[in-house]
């Protein structure tokens, strides 16, 4: 077992080591078993990697550890600074076995007022955990870590600080964020487990695994693209936003927020209470309903769906060769006259008018469509499939 370390404080050079039997330091001292924390005698004198004065600094490493440990294990950490987890060098590294902590700083200043002993960083080889906790580190400074691949997540910050995690795969990831950023890119985990108390959530390139996201408060999601087989994902006020979502099961919701969805496929439910619900193009089935929000979905195959509203108008756009049975629903319904439905039928109760019918087919237990909106709009159009890839969100 190898355990490096070395710090920039005052002048100082400092080393911990710890391997079996007793050896002797550069300068003097021994060292036996576990540790034995070294410190550069001549503390006065400078060294070429020590900051030099009157020029402009940027984010200086303050710290860094270097750990042997198993290729299959897990990073826990409990912050309150930035933190920044990415995978090791698969060809520098191909046995996987090492992890790398900085602890930076973004001048001086912060330097000389940030406590590195402070920070505890060790690795339990019996639970296979690597740790990194502190509960006082300034909120300025950052620690960015280099896991084997395979490593499990396990990190918790407080704060407004970012956490960003970059190309890790293993079985479990759990983000928990206070006000600060979440940023995930190109993740593949076996099962995803974010919070986060106002920040954003942010996941870039693919997110793939079984999703777990909680945003309350103002927090909003942004996703590029999510495949899993069972998704769920929640935001209170903020908006939740989806290019692509591929799921076998999805549950998606919000308070007030509005979900703006790009391409889904799979079984989907949507829900809202003030939110506007907006579908770009849907393959499987949907289920969305919504309070005071209005619903716009652009079906291109869809099997069954189901949209409902209380005082929310919806628009329903569809290719005109698609396949349905259809059930429309509202104070008002409009049909565009580009769409020819056989066998049509309408029935007026109480200021609601429903209109029944089929679109290039009879079965309607096959696929099947139904708007229902008790205080608004029905508005069924058509819309190609060029179209919708035109007019969808980036």
């Amino acid at each position: 077992f190898f355990y490096h370390q070395w710090g920039w404080g005052g002048g100082a050079w400092q080393s911990l080591l710890s391997s079996s039997g007793a050896r002797r330091g550069p300068w003097g001292g021994s060292w036996h078993g576990a540790a034995l924390l070294m410190t550069n005698p001549s503390r006065g004198s400078s060294s070429p990697a020590q900051p030099q004065e009157g020029k402009k600094r940027s984010n200086k490493p303050l710290k860094e550890w270097t750990l042997i440990v198993s290729p299959f294990g897990q990073l826990k950490m409990r912050l309150p600074c930035h933190v920044t987890v990415r995978p090791l060098d698969p060809l520098r590294y191909p046995d996987a076995d090492r992890v790398f902590v900085t602890v930076s700083g973004v001048d001086r200043n912060l330097h000389q007022g940030l406590d590195l002993d402070n920070i505890q960083v060790k690795y339990d080889e019996s639970r296979k955990e690597m740790s990194i906790i502190s509960d006082s580190m300034d909120s300025k400074a950052s620690v960015d870590v280099k896991t084997p691949i395979k490593f499990d997540l396990d990190i918790r910050t407080s704060g407004s600080v970012c956490v960003k995690i970059e190309k890790i795969e293993c079985d479990n990831c759990r983000i928990e964020t206070e006000t600060g950023t979440s940023i995930l890119q190109s993740i593949k985990s076996h099962k995803i487990h974010v919070q986060a108390k106002g920040g954003k959530v942010i996941c870039l390139g693919t997110l793939h695994g079984n999703a777990d996201i909680h945003a309350s408060a103002k927090s909003s999601v942004k996703i590029e693209k999510l495949q899993g087989t069972s998704i769920n994902i929640s935001t209170e006020d903020g908006l939740l936003k989806m290019k692509y979502l591929y799921a076998e099961s999805s549950f998606l919701s919000s308070t007030a927020g509005d979900i703006l969805l790009g391409s889904i496929h799979g079984n989907t439910t949507l829900q809202t209470k003030t939110g506007n619900i907006t579908v770009d193009s849907l393959d499987g089935c949907l289920k969305a309903s919504t309070h005071q929000g209005a619903i716009d979905v652009y079906i291109s195959q869809g099997k069954k769906v189901d949209l409902k509203c209380q005082k929310g108008s919806i628009t329903v756009k569809v290719p005109a060769s698609l396949k349905a049975y259809l059930q429309l629903s509202g104070s008002k319904v409009d049909v565009s006259p580009e769409i020819q439905l056989q066998e049509t039928q309408h029935t007026f109760k109480d200021g609601h008018i429903t209109i029944t019918g089929h679109m290039n087919q009879k079965n309607e237990r096959e696929k099947w469509i139904k708007a229902d909106t008790q205080n608004g709009a029905v508005q069924l159009q058509s819309q190609s499939w060029f179209q919708s890839v035109k007019l969808q969100v980036p």
